[in-house]
């Protein structure tokens, strides 16, 4: 397909310089209209031997992408401007092993150099881990990953492109704790009571590329955090070697693209059905003109993207909840405070089949059961959550699976009761599925269901080499592809036999119960709870 992209774009080029011309040597302005692979295309051009047979499987292969690229975005979607991602494609993996987040291969600095980080809409700053030392992760195999994958560390002094945030800079948004005006900018932000990254504030090229049929590489100057000193689960499994902060502050990577003008101030992120599998995401994204959308309101440091929930209902039937949360991607698990949380998870263990098992203190989810012997899917209510003006969300899979320590399956909902928080928190587990937008200019929240790359020409193109060739670096992040094998898993579909309701609809109008096959690699997330 690469080769079909080269041909239609020499074509595209050619063609039009040849309708030019005719029109300057007639002095009139007129073109005759001709198939792009037609004989009089083909003879005026000399490029017989170049151009697809009529016909043929390339013929039409070179057709159906270049229809894919010119229409199929533009058909469905709200966007007037190209999307943006990131150099190394806009794939993104969760990694179950690294707490079940989002992750994606980033480039960064001058030569380019690669990082393995978290997309967290929970948090603003663009941090790296960075002279950083003992603390620093450099080997996914140290924190338990059952392959060696080496992981780069940034050192400002390699990039050409690097410098330093002085106290006296607007950007310095931690000046409080500057001791003079000439300083170099420092940085300390708590995830949790434990998890602090540490360090001082500087300037770099995160390097990006349009997602269009060109791949035109973008250079765009970002904040950046050159994280000294981490602590907590940044050096255990979350994390361990960057986050990207898609927060509301004028210093995250979304607004910086916007101030620039790069891109439209909105984004996108695609989270695949089950934990373990691909996602995607776009900058300057604005969703599709048919997808659920409702208000998003930014209140506060730790609610980036607070929506008000003005309605659940369990197996078809409502339950008194509504509340405020905050639509957090770098929480792995949803938490959610009292009584919401005890309303909700009472209604849902009401239609759960499966024997519950008794409570322990070392684990924190209470809502678990032991899947019967000879069962080989998991049956479970739909849970639909209704928000203002509406908009309503299926939640497609709810649990996490994991083994017994006698080798028995066992699965729990992946709910928390929200204790340190204090607050409600839609974590991405419950955004599996979906497509999400995060309309920065409208304020709006949007999602429709997705399966990511399913309509999308350009998921699998390579990306262009950067403008300036840089050698390899010795120790380097490979791209999401290559990361620990993923847990793949078909939608879940409705068994109407079994129905905990009067409703058998579909998962995308509502409906009882559902049905998730058990995947062949179990997940074992009951220690990696993600925070940030």
């Amino acid at each position: 397909m690469d080769v079909a992209r080269q041909v239609f774009v020499l074509l595209s080029v050619l063609v039009l310089s040849w309708g030019l011309e005719r029109c300057e040597a007639s002095g009139k302005f007129g073109f005759e209209v001709h198939h792009l692979f037609s004989d009089k295309v083909k003879q005026n051009l000399g490029l017989d031997n170049l151009v697809p047979e009529e016909g043929s499987l390339e013929y039409f292969k070179v057709l159906a992408h270049r229809d894919r690229l010119i229409r199929g975005r533009g058909l469905a979607s709200n966007n007037d401007q190209t999307p943006v991602t990131f150099m190394n494609g806009n794939r993104t993996v969760s990694i179950k092993l690294l707490g079940a987040l989002y992750y994606a291969n980033v480039s960064v600095g001058t030569p380019p150099t690669s990082f393995l980080v978290a997309l967290d809409t929970g948090s603003d700053l663009f941090w790296l881990p960075c002279n950083c030392g003992t603390t620093c992760v450099r080997n996914l195999e140290d924190i338990g990953v059952p392959q060696s994958v080496p992981l780069n560390l940034y050192t400002p002094n390699t990039s050409s492109t690097s410098s330093s945030i002085q106290c006296s800079d607007k950007r310095c948004f931690g000046s409080r704790k500057c001791s003079s005006p000439s300083s170099i900018c420092p940085y300390q932000l708590p995830y949790s009571k434990s998890t602090v990254t540490t360090g001082t504030l500087l300037q770099d090229v995160l390097h990006l590329v349009t997602e269009d049929e060109n791949l035109d590489p973008v250079k765009a100057n970002v904040t950046l955090g050159c994280g000294r000193n981490q602590t907590g689960l940044f050096q255990r499994n979350i994390s361990v070697n960057g986050v990207l902060g898609l927060g509301v502050k004028d210093y995250s990577v979304p607004s910086l693209l916007a101030k620039a003008n790069i891109t439209a101030n909105s984004f996108s992120m695609c989270f695949g059905r089950v934990i373990g599998v691909v996602g995607r995401i776009s900058f300057g994204d604005k969703g599709y003109t048919d997808q659920e959308e409702t208000p998003f309101i930014s209140v506060g440091p730790s609610t980036a993207y607070g929506v008000n929930v003005t309605g659940v209902s369990v197996g078809g039937d409502p339950v008194d909840v509504s509340l405020f949360a905050k639509f957090d991607t770098g929480s792995s698990f949803t938490h959610l405070l009292e009584p919401a949380y005890g309303v909700l998870t009472k209604a849902f263990d009401e239609l759960v089949d499966d024997r519950r098992r008794p409570v322990v203190p070392e684990v924190p989810f209470e809502f678990c059961y032991d899947l019967s012997p000879n069962a080989t899917s998991i049956r479970f209510p739909f849970v639909e959550m209704t928000f203002v003006g509406g908009a309503k969300i299926i939640l497609n899979n709810p649990f996490f699976t994991a083994r017994t320590q006698v080798g028995n399956v066992m699965y729990c909902l992946g709910i928390l009761k929200s204790v340190d928080l204090k607050i409600n928190v839609i974590g991405q587990n419950l955004m599996a599925g979906y497509r999400v937008v995060f309309d920065r200019e409208r304020m709006i929240l949007g999602w429709k269901p997705s399966l990511c790359f399913e309509d999308e020409s350009l998921a699998s193109q390579p990306p262009p080499p950067p403008e300036i060739e840089a050698p390899a670096p010795s120790v380097s992040a490979p791209p999401p592809s290559s990361l620990p094998p993923a847990v793949a898993a078909s939608p879940p579909p409705i068994d109407p036999r079994n129905s905990t309701s009067n409703s058998t609809r579909n998962p995308g109008t509502g409906g009882a119960a559902s049905l998730i096959p058990l995947a062949s690699h179990l997940l074992l997330l009951l220690p990696l709870l993600a925070f940030l």
